[in-house]
């Protein structure tokens, strides 16, 4: 999703004038439009699991101590989670658009990727938000695998006690 991201801002840079308006409109759209495709294809493999990623993140956060914790996490979770249901929601109705399509219009099909256009288009916004703050759910899991390890002690730990006889018949 960077690579997108930095992608796009390079062909804004080299494709647009000083104030932003691109020089060639139809080329512009096209871009965006494999951008908007991309970015989705990129998210896809973990959109099954991305509620849970923040779920999860959420509930390891409190445990966290305050050394470790970063004031910044629990917005951050916040914007994933509105992020997370919109694009559900998103994704959802793409489906539903999908499914009522007459018959022969599959993929390929100009009603078929108008409808996939306009969902990767209404998703990109929110898989920026994916892409700025996914980083915390990232240092959220970091945090709590290093809290939750065990600590090496200096002592070492007492022995049992044994008996004073060696042989099995005593030991019994």
């Amino acid at each position: 999703m960077n690579q997108l991201q930095k992608a796009w801002e390079s062909r804004i840079d080299t494709h647009t004038d000083p104030d932003g308006w691109p020089f060639d409109n139809e080329a512009h759209q096209q871009a965006g439009t494999r951008r908007n495709a991309e970015a989705w294809a990129a998210f896809e493999p973990i959109a099954l699991i991305a509620a849970r990623l923040v779920i999860s993140s959420e509930q390891d956060r409190p445990r966290l101590p305050c050394d470790v914790m970063q004031p910044r996490w629990g917005w951050q979770l916040s914007v994933l989670t509105a992020a997370t249901h919109h694009l559900d929601t998103i994704g959802t109705s793409a489906e539903q658009a999908l499914s009522d399509l007459p018959p022969g219009a599959g993929p390929g099909s100009d009603a078929y990727d108008a409808v996939l256009a306009a969902r990767n288009s209404a998703a990109w916004p929110l898989l920026e938000e994916w892409a700025l703050h996914a980083p915390a759910v990232v240092g959220i899991r970091a945090a709590t695998v290093r809290t939750d390890r065990p600590r090496l002690t200096t002592s070492a730990p007492a022995l049992p006690a044994t008996s004073t006889s060696t042989t099995p018949a005593a030991r019994r």
